[in-house]
C-alpha cells in the first residue's frame, strides 16, 4: 500500500530532522571540545558549542529564505548541543582536561562524521525546495562546513576549509553524488543520503590518514 503524498512528506521532514539534530549533536562536541584545549571558560565552550553546530543549518536557512532558520525555531537544537557541551564538561571534571586524552586525528575523524550528517542534511532540504543541482551542492557545502568556519573564526584561527585538503572537497563530492544518484538514476533520497554521507565520511577519513593534499602554490 503505497503511503499518500501528506504521510510521505511527514516521513521525509523526520528523517531530514533526524539526520540534522545528530549532525548537531555531533558537531557540538567536537566544538566542546576544541573549546576546552583553547582553555574557554564554562560560557565559551557553550557559546563555541553552539554556534559551531548549528552554524551551518542557520546559513542554509537563510540561503533558503526561511526565516527565522531552524535552530531557532525548535528547541531541539540547543538542547542537543547543551547535552553534548555537558557531557565534554562532565568528562573533563572527572577525568581532567579531557582534550588532553583525546588524540587529535580521532577528534578529527569524528568531525568528519558530523561534517557528512551536515551536508547530507542539507542536500535533502535543498532537493526538497527542487533547487537546481549546483545549487542543492554547494548549500550542502556550506551547511556542512559554515559551522566549522565560525567556530574557526571565534577561536582566531584562519579556516579549515580555506586550506585544510578534503574538508570542503569531500563534502563537494559527496554532495554531487546524492544529486546524481537522486536525479540521474531515480534513487531515493533516503538511500542517496546514506551513501552520499558514507562517501563523505570515508574521503575525509581517508585524507586524514593519508595525509592527503590539493595543491599548493608553495
Amino acid at each position: 500500500m503505497k503511503l499518500d503524498d501528506s504521510a510521505a512528506s511527514r516521513i521525509r521532514d523526520r528523517m531530514l530532522d533526524a539526520v540534522d539534530l545528530a549532525a548537531t549533536f555531533v558537531l557540538a562536541m567536537e566544538c566542546a571540545l576544541t573549546a576546552v584545549r583553547a582553555d574557554f571558560d564554562l560560557f565559551g565552550i557553550l557559546v563555541l558549542s553552539f554556534v559551531g553546530s548549528v552554524g551551518g543549518a542557520v546559513l542554509r536557512d537563510l540561503l533558503l529564505g526561511e526565516h527565522p532558520p531552524a535552530p531557532f525555531r525548535d528547541w531541539r537544537y540547543a538542547a542537543l548541543a547543551l547535552a553534548a557541551t555537558s557531557v565534554v564538561i562532565v568528562a573533563s571534571l572527572l577525568l581532567g582536561r579531557i582534550a588532553n586524552f583525546t588524540p587529535p586525528l580521532l577528534v578529527d575523524v569524528f568531525e568528519g562524521g558530523g561534517l557528512a550528517l551536515a551536508a547530507v542534511a542539507g542536500a535533502r532540504k535543498c532537493l526538497d525546495y527542487r533547487l537546481n543541482s549546483a545549487s542543492v551542492v554547494i548549500i550542502a557545502t556550506v551547511n556542512g562546513c559554515g559551522g566549522g568556519m565560525l567556530r574557526d573564526v571565534l577561536i582566531a584561527r584562519v579556516p579549515r576549509v580555506l586550506h585544510e585538503d578534503f574538508y570542503a572537497t569531500a563534502a563537494i563530492a559527496g554532495a554531487t553524488l546524492l544529486v546524481l544518484l537522486v536525479r540521474r538514476f531515480g534513487v531515493r533520497p533516503d538511500l542517496a543520503g546514506a551513501i552520499g554521507g558514507i562517501a563523505i565520511f570515508a574521503l575525509r577519513t581517508a585524507a586524514l590518514l593519508g595525509a592527503w593534499r590539493l595543491p599548493h602554490l608553495r
